[in-house]
């Protein structure tokens, strides 16, 4: 289990600087285009989609990041009442549903992308798949977090005290 824990908290780091990452690019291009339009007129081409691709992708990562981190919104009053060990099965059993959940996330937006995702994403004519691809990608690193959460929590190997860090 200290290998799940390990690729876990790996993975999470990595994607977490992927999402600096993105964030820096469309803070900047963000930025830059406001500059060039009340400044100097003019703009970047394809630079308004480029920060909405930017912000859907680091938006879909970071939900899965959320999960690894305990960062997710949560009202645990009553489950911080529970018994550890019940307050483990609660744990899982939440886990394991939103595991389903972006299951069938991945599901739907596999189907739609078959339909729509051929047609070409303008202004750069690439196909649109590539900019929806957010949502299976982040529900997939969703289901595996919780994954792993999962597997961590029932060999003993993560803290349920606080499922959910608390609002400071």
């Amino acid at each position: 289990m200290d290998l799940i824990a390990k690729y876990d908290k790996i993975l999470a780091r990595w994607l977490e600087w992927l999402l600096v990452a993105l964030f820096v690019f469309f803070l900047v291009l963000v930025c830059l285009l406001v500059v060039l339009r009340y400044v100097f007129a003019t703009s970047i081409y394809g630079g308004n989609e480029m920060v909405t691709i930017a912000f859907l992708f680091t938006s879909a990562i970071g939900g899965a990041v959320g999960i690894s981190k305990h960062e997710h919104i949560a009202i645990t009053v009553f489950i911080d009442r529970l018994p550890t060990a019940l307050k483990m099965w609660v744990y899982v059993f939440g886990l394991a549903l939103i595991a389903l959940v972006n299951g069938y996330m991945i599901y739907y937006s596999l189907h739609w992308i078959q339909k729509a995702g051929s047609f070409p994403w303008q202004p750069f004519d690439l196909p649109q798949g590539l900019v929806h691809a957010a949502i299976p990608l982040g529900c997939g690193l969703a289901i595996l977090f919780c994954a792993f959460k999962i597997a961590l929590a029932v060999s003993g190997r993560e803290q349920v005290d606080v499922i959910w860090l608390p609002e400071e």
